[in-house]
């Protein structure tokens, strides 16, 4: 039987974790290693000069679930090193609670959890649901638990394929099922957002700001970007890499370098 590592970065109590786990149970054995506390946008980081804290939980659906005191790679990193008592054979991190599009993929702690299990040498998934519009937001994850479902039967039967070091970031329109217009292979875009530092308080000579803004509509017009397939009702997925070296740039280097006098 399969054995899954699901993990998140909006918290081990967040419905989305809940309601995957309970919906990957009947297909495989569902391991939990998730953040205490909310870790959205906390990116690759991991806990290197402290002890971080790991507490047994109960979730419904997994064999076993423990929550730590730390970010989502540490959740990964911990529990395929040290608290798993088997091999997984698959990362899974979501269901997030807002879309990861584009440039947003470096900021994710959900896409960084599943990316801690790619460096790991396994194949790993990474699953959001958009908020959609203003007004409009879906907060039933059970819809897109069932595309993770239909996501990880194709994997386990060959046909999707998602190579070890290698994550799939999945993203779910908020539409409802019936409005979804299906599965999209895309790139990565670049999401634009109305971003400013407010300011809240100022003492002793030091100034507390807080970051604000929303994700604006997408400029972008390219069908095969993640935001703009996304906003026409399809389910992206992107294939990323751990390998994060620029070949091109790396062979123009290899011929400039002789002559460069450096």
């Amino acid at each position: 039987m399969i054995n899954i590592l699901l993990t998140n970065d909006d918290g081990v109590d967040s419905p989305g974790l809940g309601i995957l786990a309970g919906s990957l149970a009947p297909l495989a054995k569902v391991w939990v290693c998730a953040p205490k506390t909310q870790q959205s946008g906390t990116g690759h980081g991991i806990t290197v000069r402290d002890t971080i804290l790991v507490r047994e939980e109960r979730i419904e659906g997994a064999i076993k679930a423990w929550s730590v005191e730390g970010k989502p790679a540490d959740c990964v990193k911990i529990a395929l090193l040290t608290l798993l008592p088997e091999a997984a054979d698959i990362v899974i991190s979501g269901i997030n609670d807002g879309a990861n599009l584009g440039t947003d993929t470096m900021y994710s702690g959900t896409v960084a959890g599943a990316m801690e299990g790619a460096i790991s040498g396994l194949p790993a998934i990474a699953l959001s649901l958009d908020e959609g519009d203003k007004g409009r937001r879906d907060k039933d994850f059970r819809r897109a638990a069932g595309i993770g479902v239909t996501l990880l039967k194709a994997w386990a039967d060959h046909r999707l394929k998602v190579l070890p070091g290698r994550v799939l970031n999945v993203n779910v329109p908020a539409s409802r099922a019936e409005e979804i217009r299906g599965y999209k292979a895309a790139g990565l875009g670049s999401p634009q957002y109305s971003d400013e530092y407010v300011l809240h308080e100022e003492t002793g000579g030091y100034r507390r700001y807080q970051l604000t803004g929303e994700r604006l509509p997408s400029r972008e017009e390219d069908p095969s970007l993640d935001a703009v397939a996304l906003a026409q009702g399809y389910v992206t997925m992107t294939p990323l890499s751990v390998h994060m070296t620029d070949h091109v740039l790396l062979r123009e280097l290899e011929e400039a370098l002789p002559g460069a006098g450096l």
